[in-house]
């Protein structure tokens, strides 16, 4: 048993606070693990040994602060003065900007599913400057449809700890290849698109 894991058997309304401190951590340092904390939470629920209100609250509250956090740290690098004196990252922000207005919707909707490299979305976000509204909006709806996932997770998935933490791993892994995959297609499809107009021309039509 970790030592996260014993705070919350023994002294629950710190290990709360240590589940909300670590989802927020997640995304500013990703190897945090913040998700099988979450896991683990949940399902210290399912067993009546944590009440179900505040694991949920530590839990979105945590990730949404996280994804809020590495935005502001993309922005402010975004602007800072290294960016603005390279002519190379000057070039890299500007296809950055173009790239996020056209697919940061669907990247940051899809994020918290793809584990490992989810804060590099928001981070990215912050430094193309896509708009901070859009990107809580859609930000928090991708942590809550995931915190949704770990707290079914946490009910249904075994009646132990390790039953539980191994098949939701499959799972996750399985929903992260699902996610890449549709985003391979909808980038490639979009390159597609953009190809056929070029060479129809802005004067084309039906």
């Amino acid at each position: 048993m970790s030592e996260v894991q014993r705070i919350l058997l023994t002294h629950p309304v710190a290990g709360l606070l240590l589940v909300a401190l670590l989802a927020f951590l997640e995304y500013i340092v990703p190897p945090v693990p913040g998700d099988s904390t979450m896991l683990f939470a949940c399902f210290l629920a399912a067993t009546g040994t944590l009440p179900w209100t505040p694991v949920v609250l530590a839990c979105l509250l945590g990730s949404v602060a996280g994804a809020a956090g590495a935005y502001a740290i993309g922005a402010r690098l975004g602007r800072s003065y290294f960016f603005l004196r390279s002519d190379w990252a000057g070039h890299e922000l500007a296809r950055l900007e173009r790239g996020f207005r056209r697919y940061g919707p669907r990247l940051l909707l899809i994020n918290r599913f793809l584990p490992g490299v989810r804060a590099v979305f928001l981070y990215a976000a912050g430094i193309g400057r896509l708009g901070w509204r859009a990107v809580l909006i859609d930000s928090t709806i991708s942590n809550i449809l995931w915190v949704a996932l770990i707290v079914w997770a946490g009910r249904s998935l075994g009646s132990s700890w390790e039953e539980v933490s191994v098949v939701f791993r499959r799972y996750v892994w399985t929903i992260a290849a699902l996610m890449t995959l549709y985003l391979v297609v909808a980038i490639a499809r979009g390159r597609r698109r953009r190809r056929r107009q070029a060479v129809a021309g802005p004067g084309s039509g039906p």
